[in-house]
This record gives structure tokens, C-alpha cells and sequence, in this order.
């Protein structure tokens, strides 16, 4: 499925220079995906870009856990050879979702056989330092920051988007204007007074609440796994999240749903832990001295704009990233599915050979798509618990009941951790857990029930 990115050899150049909005991951692999196409890439960010992993004030769940799914490793690979070695020589640690990570939900924990299913395990602003430095190696891309784009220049006719405009009154020429500006899609605002109307929207409310906690990272207690997850019933409205990071820390996460609100004092944090039937983050808090304050974060809403139903829209503009859709970050999927819109971009550049009509009705059409998959697995997790509101995809029900005995049957059977590993991950489609011969197995090891709360 995340395979765009082989067409590589076949680039096609575009030529003249290309803009990006936004130096965020979406940005960063986009502009990295423009560099072999366009003569010259300028990024702009509106924040001062840290030379090293600073936290950045405008990246909220910047602070929160991050572990790069095996589709995005996957990508950031192929684009900067050696980055994923790089992050593990930084103190980055390497995570098989399958066999390093301990995942209690429904009654039990999941088996833990090994699998391909590779990626590494850091602090975003770590990750994002990393990539940027990168990116700025590449002889035609330039960055700038603390410089803020306020508006779109276009041809006579009003129908091309020709540079972006910043609010020193100078603009920047582009072939290409790509909005990596985040969930608010700023550029939407200036389509708008061009006489663009915005692309529809789906909107699920789910009111998440985080209160995040870095701590060191010590041998005890002993273990044999390296990154925790423990969900509570749906009822709980509670799940919580142990993530290695550089620097030898632990990165500990505490999340409600539905309007369930974590604690933020350490006594209140512990407590809440402990609240699970799987003590294993409890104890990891216990143990562990706290580095730092503990940081609160709330996410409202999962938003998809639906850019594959635009009728009209100016050539030489595109959206990547949360632009285009922003998940429940508990699902870990933003950065890989705008490593993969910033892969689509390649595969349509390269189809065209031109910022044409033709390329963008193909990409917009393909990048409204391919969130189609994650937010299928996001909004349909979320309307597990009670409150959650808004456009309920068909089959939502069934399928939660479905995926709870999946939960279970990986208890008791490794093949079925596994694939439902890798669609979480995004390497394989969600359909892969419909075959019929996949829903045999997962009904037969399901039928044994949860085998609840054993030791670590």
C-alpha cells in the first residue's frame, strides 16, 4: 500500500521554484518530494526554527508521545538514507510493535511474536530536528523562519496561484504552493477572498485529554519489552501510554476520553495508572524519577477535509498533512500519513510533468483518499466510547464488536497480532482483516475469552 515512493525512478522534472507553508513533518517530506522535481523549494514557518530538538510552541502534541509507524519509517528511509540509523545512533530506540511493545486491552494481553514491524521511538522535536537538517543539506531548498505567508499572489484570470505574499509586503514566486500550515489549512482563508470555497468537512468529536510526564528510564522493574500500552473497558474512558525516547527517558502519557479528564499532580497521575487491571505504567511511575513538569493537551475533534469531492480549486496550490486531515493523535498515524500524501505528491507530479489541471484533480482526488483508511481506524475507535459525536461511518458497531474479539483472539494467537498490527501501522489494508479465512481464526481464538490481567 505505501509504496508510491518506488516510482522514484521515473522523476519527471517540473522546473521553477515551489513554495511550502509550513516547516512541519507534512512540509519537510513534501519539500524533500519537490526538491528533486522543481529547480528551487522555499520553506517558510512563521515559528524560530530550533538548530537542535527544542520543544516548538505551535506543534501541540509535540510533547506527547510519538513512535514512527513501519509505513513512515518506511518512506523517510527511502527519501533520506541512513535517517532511521541516525535516530537510533542519536538515542532513538528501535521498536517491533509487535514483539517490543506490551498492549493490554479487552481482558488481556496481546502475544508478542516477532515481526516486521519496525520503527523508532523518539521525542518528535528530536525527529523533526533531524529531518530538518536533512532537508536543509539539499543544494536547491532553502528555509526560512519567522516568516509568516498572509496571502496568495495569482495570474490576471485569477485561476493560478502564482507566489504567496508575506506580510512584509514581499512575495515569493511559485510553481507550486504546498499548505503544510496544520489543521487550520490557512491558506483556505486566502482561496476564500479569491473566490475558492472551501472543501467540505467531516467532523467526530471526541474531547481527548492528555497529561504527559518525561521520567528516566532505569532496568527496573525488569522487562522484556520496551514500549507499553494499556486500554481500559470503553466505559473507563481511560488508556494510557509508555514510550521509550532519547536520552535514556521514558515518555508517559495518561488519556481520557469522552470528557475523562487525567490528573496533572503526580499523586493524582499514579493513582490514575493504578486504576487499570494492568499495573505495568504504574509501576514504570513509580520507579522512575520525573523529569520536568507534567504537560496537559486537549484534542477536540478529528476533522477530514474531503479535497477529493473540490469542483473548483486553482492550479499550483496543494494541501499535505493535517491540512488536509487531523486524527485523535492516540492512533499514532499523522506523521506517516503525511509522509504519504507528500509520496502521492511525487506520484502525480511525476504523472504530469506539470502543475496542470490534470495534476491537480489527480492528487487532490488521491490524497483525500488515502486518508480515507486511517480515518476509518481513528473515527471508528473513537465511537467505541460514549460520547463521541458526528458523522458515525456505516458499520461502525459491527465492526467495534468485531475488533474486540480480534483484541482478544491476539491474545491467544500470534498471526492475528500481527496483521492487525500492520493495518494499525498502515502496511496493510484494513480489508486484510475481513478474509474469511483471517475471521475463521479470529472467531475460534476469541471463543477462549480474555485471559485478563497476567503479570508482565
Amino acid at each position: 500500500m505505501s509504496h508510491h515512493h518506488l516510482g522514484r525512478t521515473h522523476v519527471r522534472p517540473v522546473g521553477g521554484p515551489s513554495v511550502v507553508v509550513g516547516a512541519s513533518m507534512a512540509g519537510l517530506c513534501a519539500a524533500r518530494v519537490l526538491s528533486e522535481r522543481f529547480d528551487h523549494v522555499v520553506v517558510i514557518d512563521r515559528d524560530k526554527l530550533p538548530d537542535g530538538p527544542e520543544w516548538r510552541h505551535q506543534v501541540p502534541q509535540g510533547r506527547h508521545p510519538h513512535l514512527l509507524l513501519r509505513a513512515g519509517a518506511q518512506h523517510l528511509e527511502w527519501w533520506f538514507p541512513g535517517i532511521v540509523e541516525e535516530l537510533e545512533a542519536g538515542g532513538a530506540v528501535d521498536v517491533d510493535v509487535c514483539r517490543d511493545l506490551y498492549w493490554y486491552q479487552s481482558g488481556g494481553v496481546m502475544r508478542r511474536p516477532a515481526s516486521e514491524l519496525r520503527g523508532p521511538a523518539m521525542s518528535r522535536p528530536f525527529l523533526e530536528a533531524t529531518v530538518r537538517r536533512r532537508v536543509e543539506k539539499l543544494p536547491n531548498v532553502t528555509l526560512y523562519d519567522e516568516t509568516v505567508a498572509e496571502g496568495l499572489e495569482t495570474d490576471a484570470s485569477g485561476t493560478r496561484i502564482t507566489g504567496v505574499r508575506l506580510d512584509d509586503g514581499s512575495t515569493i514566486g511559485s510553481g507550486l504552493l504546498v499548505d503544510a500550515t496544520g489543521r487550520q489549512a490557512r491558506s483556505l482563508g486566502w482561496l476564500k477572498t479569491l473566490g475558492y470555497e472551501a472543501p467540505s468537512k467531516s467532523v467526530v468529536m471526541v474531547d481527548t485529554r492528555y497529561a504527559t510526564r518525561v521520567y528516566r528510564r532505569t532496568e527496573l522493574p525488569v522487562r522484556d519489552w520496551k514500549a507499553a500500552a494499556v486500554i481500559g473497558s470503553p466505559d473507563s474512558k481511560r488508556l494510557a501510554m509508555a514510550l521509550p525516547m532519547e536520552g535514556e527517558r521514558w515518555i508517559v502519557t495518561l488519556v481520557g476520553l469522552g470528557g475523562e479528564s487525567p490528573p496533572t499532580d503526580e499523586a493524582g497521575r499514579l493513582a490514575y495508572a493504578e486504576s487499570f487491571e494492568s499495573p505495568v505504567i504504574a509501576e514504570i511511575m513509580a520507579v522512575s524519577e520525573p523529569i520536568g513538569e507534567t504537560v496537559a493537551y486537549r484534542f477536540a475533534a478529528n476533522q477530514r477535509r474531503h479535497m477529493e469531492r473540490m469542483r473548483r480549486f486553482p492550479l499550483g496550490w496543494v494541501p499535505v498533512g493535517d491540512a488536509v486531515c487531523s486524527f485523535n493523535p492516540i492512533y499514532g498515524q499523522g506523521m506517516t500519513t503525511a509522509a504519504q500524501q507528500a509520496a502521492i505528491l511525487g506520484t502525480c507530479l511525476d504523472r504530469t510533468g506539470a502543475t496542470n489541471r490534470s495534476f491537480s484533480h489527480h492528487y487532490l482526488r488521491a490524497a483525500g483518499r488515502s486518508v480515507s483508511v486511517p480515518w476509518s481506524i481513528a473515527v471508528g475507535g473513537d465511537f467505541a466510547y460514549d460520547g463521541t459525536t458526528g458523522e458515525k461511518p456505516a458499520g461502525t458497531d459491527l465492526l467495534n464488536r468485531y475488533m474486540e474479539r480480534v483484541a482478544v483472539a491476539a491474545q491467544h494467537d500470534d498471526s492475528v497480532g500481527i496483521r492487525f498490527n500492520a493495518v494499525a501501522g498502515l502496511v496493510r489494508r484494513p480489508e486484510s482483516l475481513l478474509t474469511p479465512a483471517y475471521m475463521f481464526r479470529v472467531l475460534r481464538f476469541a471463543r477462549r475469552g480474555p485471559i485478563g490481567p497476567s503479570s508482565t
